[in-house]
């Protein structure tokens, strides 16, 4: 299969060595310090497992259209990033979202009807131009957007099994995206205002009091908005918090490296869907107001 990974940062970048290392058509389109150290040395796996691959790494979408897009960028630039790759979505392309936060897929609808959501909870880091830390298995869930399944999607499950990842179809991906996206506003804020791994979340009662109680915030939105879960999103809290214990969260990666964080696509996005029902969310408000004032500080 011909795959372009459209934002090789950490989680990208891991999908796209393991799609590599089974023998898969990929491509890598990241930043310029990234794709000239993979080019040079290879792109290294650390921590699970440990591996070097050499896939094809460019700065720039080629013409040719591929199979599959797997977008991975941060949620703040999927409307240019796919602007910058439209040349590149043919009629059978299509394009898998693998991000963090809510309306991604929205953004690839309006340049082709084959979209796929997707969630995983494997936990990366960039420790450092080409090289990617595996911090924590987890596992990916894909659909047809924003429900459905089809014969593609099957194909692609099979294909990310193929490549090590635990990996499930669901015929109601976009239930699974709200979940990840519930999951997230409560790690993510926390874990970057506290400055902890996400372990530390879970072994504090007072960190996990508090992620539990923002959770079921976003889950009262969610159900005012008619959306039903495969697993509901308190499980997934706790699943994610035991199997990346070990990884600080992206948002504090960001913060850290004095960079613009998703919160505006997460609790931003809970924050948005409550107001639009009528419905108040302080917990959201307050953590997306103690990130949105850690980034000031950065800058």
């Amino acid at each position: 299969m011909k795959i372009y990974v459209l934002g090789a940062g950490s989680i990208g970048s891991l999908f796209g060595a393991l799609l590599t290392r089974i023998g898969e058509d990929v491509t890598l389109i990241g930043r310029k310090e990234h794709v000239e150290a993979i080019n040079n040395n290879g792109l290294m796996v650390v921590g699970v497992e440990e591996f070097t691959v050499y896939p094809r790494a460019v700065t720039e979408t080629p013409p040719e259209p591929p199979d599959l897009i797997i977008l991975a960028t941060k949620s703040y630039s999927s409307a240019y990033a796919l602007q910058c790759a439209k040349e590149s979505i043919g009629e059978n392309t299509w394009i898998l979202s693998i991000q963090n936060g809510l309306g991604n897929e929205d953004e690839a609808l309006k340049y082709t009807k084959n979209v796929l959501g997707g969630i995983t909870t494997n936990g990366a880091t960039l420790e450092r131009w080409g090289v990617v830390r595996w911090t924590g298995k987890g596992i990916t869930i894909i659909g047809n957007y924003p429900k459905g399944k089809g014969e593609f999607a099957e194909r692609l499950v099979a294909l990310f099994k193929k490549a090590g990842l635990e990996a499930e179809i669901s015929e109601s991906i976009a239930g699974w995206k709200w979940a990840k996206a519930i999951v997230n506003s409560a790690i993510n804020p926390i874990g970057a205002i506290m400055e902890v791994k996400n372990g530390d979340i879970l072994e504090n009662d007072y960190l996990l009091t508090l992620a539990m109680e923002v959770v079921k915030e976003g889950c009262q939105v969610a159900t005012q908005w008619g959306i039903e879960f495969d697993m509901h999103p308190m499980e997934l809290l706790i699943e994610t918090l035991k199997r990346t214990r070990e990884n600080y969260n992206s948002m504090l990666q960001d913060i850290r490296r004095g960079k613009m964080t998703e919160i505006d696509f997460i609790n931003g996005k809970i924050i948005e869907y409550s107001e639009e029902i009528g419905l108040k969310t302080p917990l959201n408000f307050a953590l997306w107001s103690l990130v949105k004032a850690k980034e000031s500080q950065t800058k």
